[in-house]
């Protein structure tokens, strides 16, 4: 039994480090449009980091109540 809560935690686990990453490369997308839009080029190879402080931040795992 507890091998099996174990799994389900580590695959609940696996599913927000994904979906964070989705958002995280959501959120880069995003600055990219702008920047085609604002400047007329699409992010330099630094930009990507600089805008990446700005994210507000992943999706915190769930606690159990």
């Amino acid at each position: 039994m507890e091998d099996r809560h174990e799994r389900t935690a580590e695959a609940q686990h696996d599913r927000r480090a994904r979906l964070n990453q989705r958002l995280r490369q959501a959120f880069i997308e995003g600055a990219e449009q702008d920047s085609r839009r604002r400047l007329g080029r699409g992010l330099t190879a630094e930009e990507p980091e600089r805008v990446l402080r700005r994210y507000p931040g992943d999706l915190a795992e769930r606690r159990e109540t």
